[in-house]
């Protein structure tokens, strides 16, 4: 059995970590993998998998002797089960460190978007494109926008290979819904959210503002949940306060397991600046909901607009407000949108197809 080692350069419980969860639980079987990383918020997760796992320090503060740690590690690891390929995700500072390590070794780098500003984002494509081209024998993006963003930044178009994110529905946590039903009293209220990391780039402030609006338009009892934690609540808080929604908005925190809590919501908004292939957006088109996101290049490829998905016009607070409106006061068409987009995830985003094409750039690989 092949030995594979992934490289995950944090456990936060983003979608780079769901991602690299769902892989695993798809891959268990087949190649003795280890799982390197931090410890972190749902490393018990991976435990439960029965994998392999050895730890590394987070790369931050006193870097060069963390980066040592990281090498003697990967170098043991070498030593005392032979490695036969390694994947790194998301972090590509770590292609290089790996590299050092292991000369010969196969490396895939797993390109996941970066988040943050425009500037911010071009250095890290440039930066990743850069060492990948020296280091990584290929490079898979989650996307043909991806793609197309690696390679403006020079990286080898016949070393990519795009795989989109899967997921497999792993049901529903009924007795944790109805606990965040009973607290917030949400029982015969219209629910509409969100579920992720409260990040800038992820304009929640908008969809705080266009709730707002149709609290005050439609007859329909709603309220706004926005369950996750991040460096934004804060913020969104003092939104939610200023435009007198205490009673309306809640921020249930970080839930571990939150594809397990999606269906308490009857729509599901995510009005972000920039993806890849977002993870949460695949878990809710798994669970049938009815969705409404932003109409960008690097979202609107994933949806039909108006048959699988409503796209509104970004940081478009009116568009998002009217998108909001129709399918609150039309059940019939969050139905079909629903089920419009579960047969989009089945054919598309299941965790099956996603392992299956990884498993083939896995043997053509080790093979040579």
């Amino acid at each position: 059995m092949k030995t594979i080692v992934h490289v995950l350069p944090y456990m936060a419980g983003g979608g780079t970590e769901k991602h690299v969860l769902t892989l695993l639980r798809e891959q268990k079987n087949n190649y003795n993998t280890i799982l390197f990383a931090p410890g972190g918020k749902i490393l018990d997760e991976f435990l439960k998998l029965n994998i392999c796992y050895v730890e590394f320090p987070i790369i931050r503060g006193n870097i060069l002797k963390k980066i040592y740690i990281y090498k003697k590690k990967l170098s043991d690891i070498q030593k005392e089960y032979g490695i036969d390929l390694v994947h790194v995700h998301a972090a590509h500072e770590f292609i290089l460190f790996s590299r050092k390590v292991l000369p010969s070794t196969p490396i895939i780098f797993h390109l996941s978007a970066y988040q943050g500003f425009f500037l911010s984002r071009k250095f890290n494509y440039k930066l990743a494109a850069s060492i990948a081209k020296n280091n990584a024998d290929l490079l898979i993006a989650v996307s043909e926008e991806e793609k197309k963003i690696i390679i403006r930044n020079g990286f080898p178009e016949e070393r990519v290979r795009v795989v989109y994110n899967g997921y497999k529905d792993a049901g529903d946590d009924d007795e944790l819904i109805g606990e965040i039903q009973r607290k917030y009293r949400l029982k015969g209220y219209l629910i509409i959210g969100n579920l992720g990391r409260l990040n800038r780039t992820k304009r929640l402030d908008i969809l705080i503002k266009a709730f707002k609006i149709i609290k005050n338009k439609s007859n329909k009892k709603i309220k706004l949940l926005l369950i996750g934690d991040g460096p934004e609540k804060k913020n969104l808080q003092r939104i939610v306060m200023k435009n007198h929604l205490n009673d309306y908005v809640f921020f249930p925190g970080f839930v571990k397991r939150g594809d397990r809590v999606l269906k308490i919501f009857d729509v599901f908004v995510l009005p972000t600046t920039f993806e890849g292939c977002s993870n949460v957006l695949i878990e809710a088109m798994s669970k049938k909901l009815p969705i409404i996101t932003t109409n960008i290049p690097s979202v609107s490829w994933m949806f039909e607009n108006g048959k699988e998905v409503l796209l509104f016009g970004k940081n478009d607070i009116k568009d998002l407000a009217d998108k909001l409106i129709k399918l609150v006061e039309d059940s019939d068409y969050r139905k079909m949108l629903g089920e419009n987009a579960y047969h989009k995830y089945k054919s598309d985003f299941q965790s099956s197809i996603m392992a299956r094409k990884i498993d083939e750039i896995y043997r053509c690989l080790i093979k040579g």
